[in-house]
Parts: structure tokens; C-alpha cells; sequence
């Protein structure tokens, strides 16, 4: 028997302990995942990056001190960790980890907050129970919606993005 949309309940459709477990508590799985992913792969590319750079800076500064012989050496040495530098940069550019790290981040803990809130009766759930986990689905689906919206901005056009910051930046 396939699976009909009809026959699938919608989030206030559950109860509410259905909710946070299956909802609530899977998407703060995923964005923590994501987050942790997305900072891995950051990090690697920045240490790879500083350490190229410094590399490069010690590979020239080398070059004049070796016999005439590896200064050719040295200066493909130098142009190597320099395009690796340069290739770092535009991979995290492309693929935009930094971003990715702090929106997942940001969004895990926005449902986690969410979460106890209404755990504690606090914030916005201090009425019935019923209000209360419709509050709670309303928070969360618009905090997940809010960021499907958010992550799609960061995909969309990077080239964009940097020529948007730069019109900004020139006129604040």
C-alpha cells in the first residue's frame, strides 16, 4: 500500500508528545548534524588555508637564501601553495560552510529554546495545554520554514551575495 499524503497527520494533528519527539526532537538532529558537518568542513578548509598561506610566506622568503639552483623550485613550491590558498578561499565561497555552520546552529538551538519553553510552561506556553502546542507548532514550523527560505538564499547566486555586500558596504 503506498503512502498517502492524506493519510500522514500534519504536525498539530499529533499530540504533543508525538510532536516533539517526531518533529521537533528529529529536526534539531538534523540541523545539529548539519551544523557539526558544515563547521568540519569549514575548519579544514581555513586550517589549510592558513597553513598554505604561512607556508608560502616562508617558501619566498626561503627562496633567497638557497643556491641558484632551487630558486625555481622554490618559486613553483611557492605558486602551488599560493593557488592552494586561492583555491580554499573559493571553495568555502562556493560551498558557503561558514554560513551553513552558523544557520544550523542558529536554527538548532532556536528549536531547543522552543522546546524548553514549552517543557517549563514558560515565554509563550503558560496558557492551556492545547494553545500552548499550538504555539509550540506554529513556532517551530515558522522557525523551520524561515530557514528553508534562509538556506535557499545561500545556494542561490553566491556571486550575487558578494556583489550585494560590496553595494553595502560602499554605501554605509
Amino acid at each position: 500500500m503506498s503512502e498517502d499524503s492524506s493519510d500522514t497527520p500534519h504536525p498539530e494533528e499529533l499530540g504533543p508528545h508525538d510532536y516533539l519527539r517526531d518533529r521537533v526532537d528529529d529536526q534539531i538532529r538534523y540541523f545539529d548534524s548539519s551544523a557539526i558537518r558544515n563547521q568540519r568542513s569549514y575548519r579544514i578548509l581555513k586550517r589549510t588555508s592558513i597553513i598554505c598561506n604561512i607556508t608560502t610566506t616562508m617558501t619566498i622568503a626561503l627562496a633567497f637564501t638557497v643556491p641558484d639552483e632551487y630558486k625555481v623550485t622554490m618559486g613553483i613550491v611557492a605558486l602551488v601553495l599560493s593557488t592552494l590558498v586561492l583555491a580554499t578561499y573559493q571553495w568555502e565561497e562556493f560551498e558557503n560552510y561558514g554560513a551553513k555552520w552558523e544557520k544550523f546552529r542558529l536554527v538548532a538551538e532556536q528549536l531547543r529554546s522552543e522546546r524548553h519553553l514549552y517543557l517549563n510552561k514558560a515565554g509563550r506556553y503558560t496558557a492551556d495545554d492545547a494553545t500552548n502546542h499550538r504555539s509550540l507548532v506554529e513556532a517551530v514550523e515558522s522557525v523551520i520554514r524561515g530557514t528553508d527560505i534562509s538556506y535557499f538564499s545561500l545556494m542561490v547566486e553566491p556571486g550575487r551575495r558578494i556583489e550585494k555586500r560590496l553595494e553595502q558596504g560602499r554605501e554605509a
